[in-house]
Parts: structure tokens; sequence; C-alpha cells
């Protein structure tokens, strides 16, 4: 995905003040602390993407469970041409089948056991899926202005999306929230189709809603911007100086936002944005760009 900030190189890292371990095994390169434990695995795209998503969403379930990390977290999901057709319908919508039909294989609860997620199309060949999961289970957070994704009706595909809208985790006794890739949705629908700073300012508005809904789970409303890390999915680059206008006066000029240009989820959306929030003065674990 090509970065649209002022850097041609971008590396995101995650830091743990607690002491970490590699935990490579097999397709999987991952770390852990005593609490979580981040990994990534790439898998060739030589099936449907269905299958292609139960395979590797069934490997992941069996890698962490064995280390005893099993309630995922936060998850990101690239493939390329995620808006495309195959075999009559999106590609979108087939991962989502493999997905849903993997959790349920697992013994995981639509709804309950379900992560913060994204899912975009990359400029790459494979499927790549980095994950957080976490000895203990965090607190569901959705978005009263919108439908639970995992309640999608029938038109979005056979299997609705498989992702929770936020996650609220501690880890030292520290909050910290993980909100998925949120975008220009009401209820189930897009809005302001066309319209790249309507469609921000939507975004925006959901981003607020699940941070406030997150309140009531323990998340402090009063943390510095600072404490704010955005990443900002664009579909059309020339959308950059007007989106970042726009965050900027929404959150600050304290918060750390990414920009990059990727494909979303649904061809009539032209953003998405996601986020981690933490309350705490100095994070225990967080990404730095």
């Amino acid at each position: 995905m090509p970065v649209l900030n002022d850097d041609d190189v971008m590396f995101e890292v995650w830091t743990s003040a607690r002491p970490t371990t590699r935990a490579d095994a097999g397709e999987f390169v991952a770390a852990r602390n005593e609490d979580v434990l981040f990994g990534c695995l790439q898998l060739k795209l030589d099936c449907r993407l269905d299958a292609a998503s139960y395979s590797a969403y069934s490997r992941i379930f069996d890698f962490i469970d064995g280390l005893g990390y099993g309630h995922l977290l936060r998850v990101w999901n690239y493939f390329p041409r995620i808006t495309a057709d195959a075999d009559g319908r999106e590609r979108y919508a087939w991962f989502n089948v493999g997905r849903h039909e993997a959790f349920a294989a697992k013994g995981r609860v639509i709804g309950v056991d379900t992560p913060a997620a994204c899912a975009l199309g990359s400029r790459g060949t494979d499927l790549v899926i980095y994950f957080l999961a976490a000895k203990q289970a965090g607190q569901l957070v959705e978005n009263p202005r919108q439908t639970s994704a995992f309640h999608y009706p029938a038109q979005y595909g056979p299997r609705s999306p498989t992702f929770a809208r936020a996650r609220l985790m501690r880890t030292a006794g520290n909050p910290l929230l993980f909100v998925s890739g949120t975008a220009s949705i009401v209820g189930h629908e897009t809005q302001h189709i066309g319209d790249a700073p309507a469609q921000a300012r939507e975004t925006i508005a959901n981003l607020r809603a699940v941070m406030a809904q997150a309140q009531f789970s323990g998340l402090d409303p009063a943390s510095s911007n600072a404490n704010l890390l955005l990443k900002t999915y664009l579909r059309d680059p020339h959308d950059l100086s007007m989106v970042r206008n726009c965050l900027k006066q929404a959150f600050g000029p304290a918060a750390n936002v990414l920009y990059l240009q990727a494909d979303i989820c649904r061809a009539d959306l032209l953003l998405e944005v996601e986020a981690v929030y933490s309350s705490a003065t100095a994070n225990v674990l967080a990404p730095a760009h």
C-alpha cells in the first residue's frame, strides 16, 4: 500500500514495556509478552477467497489456542482486488464466508468472541493477516449509529462480516481501545456516495460515537489526543489534503495519523479510518509510526 505521508517509507513498530519473546512457528511470525501475542500469517492465494480465509483463520485459532492466547482482539486483513467479482460475488463477500465458517468451526461465538478488524485491498498477491491475541477477552464495543457488522442483512453476502466495531482491553491496568476500520456507514448503508468530504465527516462522527461508547467500559474521555493513533486508507490520493484537514480539525495536531492508499471493502466507500487509543499517559502496548 503506497504511503501518502511525506515519507516514502513507513514502519509500524509495536512496543511493550513488558519482556517479550519470539513465538515463531511454521508459517507464523509472532512475539508475545505475558498478556498479549502479536502475529502475522501470509498465504498464497491459490484458491477462492472463502477457502483461503477459512484456512487462514483456522490456522490462526489453532496457533493462538496452542499458546494460550485464545482471544483475538484486533485483526488486519489485506488482500488484492477486494471488490472484484469472483464467480458472481465480490471477493470480499467470499472472504467473509470463510472467515465466518472458521469462527464457528473453532468454537467462537459470533458477536461475543468477535475482534475489532479491517479488510483492505492491497497491491500484493497474497492474503496477509496481522493479529493481536490475548489471554483475556477484553470488552466488545459497538457503535449505536451503525448496525453491528455481524448482523448485516443478506444483501452483503451469504455470511456477515465477522468483526466488532471496537474492542477494549486492559494491560497492566491501563485501558487500550482498538477501533476497527470505520467509514461513512449509518445503519448498514453507505452514506454520501461520491462525496469524499461528506464521507470524511461521517467517518469522524462514527469514530467519535465508538469512542464515546467505550467510555461506558472505562475509557477515559479526558485523555490527550497525543495518545490517539489513526491509520487512514484513501481510495484516491487526491483526497489526502482534504481528509488530513478534516482529521486535524476533529482531533487536533497532536493525533498521530498515517495515510495509505488502498481499496476499501465497498466500492462506494472512498476512505476508511482505524484507531488505537489509550487513556494511559504511557502505553504499555502501542504502535508507533
